[in-house]
């Protein structure tokens, strides 16, 4: 059995022996600050210039200062783009903070944590329409960069930081109020563009609706020579005198199996669905009642 040297190596320092040198302390600094603060901050910041832009344009077209016309209103637009740029250049530098970020709690800051330049605050305001043009990408890559950093922020050299923390309620808050708006915000930007209709669905839902009208043309003409309204579609095509030029256009305008006369001799009610993806309905209602009907 080999012999092992037995040591002793005190864990604490021994009576007459030196305490070792504690490893000295580093703060850590701010930490960055997340998406749901920053995009609570932006919205604080962004919805008084937006308010502001159409209530002041109605003002100033309802007093006769300036009519109405979308090149107008393009520049009165711009007017307070330009006023949001220097609001957030002026309260983005120098240490300074905007009213949304000072509710947020959060602060501007350069890469190195010193105060950002008033030139990288610009940089940082005119990139924000940047990170929108790239479909939002631009800001929601605060979720996934290191550091939570969009890109603005790399464009102008800049990160933003938390500088006041918040318990477990206020961060629920916060989270709930974000997605909460930014659910608001995608509905009303889904509404506006996919949702909207486009100008060659409008052109099939107006040809339905006149072919339709067509069809109530008819019915008053057959009122007048019967004394009552029909439900019969086949009635109304023959006294076009052309039954296949009817059926062609209900053809070209109407969904297949969607069209309904429905009649009681005294008011009528014509209803089809447009040849649009969405399947559109149009109507028509008679305006006047048949006059030998009780």
């Amino acid at each position: 059995m080999e012999n092992e040297e037995f040591r002793l190596e005190p864990q604490f320092p021994l009576p007459g022996q030196d305490a070792p040198e504690p490893e000295a302390f580093v703060p850590e600094g701010p930490q960055p600050a997340g998406f749901n603060e920053r995009f609570l901050a932006y919205a604080i910041d962004a919805l008084p210039f937006v308010v502001g832009t159409y209530l002041s344009l109605r003002l100033v077209v309802n007093a006769g200062v300036m009519a109405y016309t979308p090149a107008n209103e393009w520049k009165w637009k711009l007017l307070w783009i330009a006023a949001y740029i220097v609001y957030e250049t002026v309260l983005t530098s120098g240490g300074r903070a905007t009213v949304g970020k000072l509710a947020m709690g959060i602060r501007v800051r350069a890469v190195d944590g010193g105060d950002l330049s008033v030139g990288r605050a610009l940089v940082r305001a005119l990139a924000y329409f940047l990170s929108s043009a790239t479909l939002n990408l631009g800001y929601l890559a605060a979720l996934v960069t290191p550091g939570k950093r969009a890109l603005h922020d790399y464009m102008a050299g800049s990160k933003v930081v938390s500088v006041r923390e918040r318990g477990d309620i206020a961060e629920g808050l916060v989270l709930a109020l974000s997605w909460g708006l930014m659910a608001v915000l995608i509905g009303s930007w889904l509404n506006q563009t996919v949702l909207k209709l486009s100008p060659g669905e409008k052109g099939q839902i107006i040809a339905a609706h006149r072919t339709i009208s067509k069809l109530a043309k008819l019915e008053y003409i057959y009122m007048r020579s019967e004394g009552h309204y029909t439900n019969d579609l086949k009635t109304l095509a023959d006294l076009t005198g052309n039954v296949n030029a009817v059926r062609a256009e209900l053809f070209k305008t109407l969904e297949p199996e969607t069209l309904m006369i429905s009649s009681n001799g005294r008011r009528f009610k014509i209803t089809a669905k447009a040849r649009n993806w969405r399947k559109t309905e149009v109507e028509v209602l008679s305006t006047q009642d048949a006059p030998n009907m009780p």
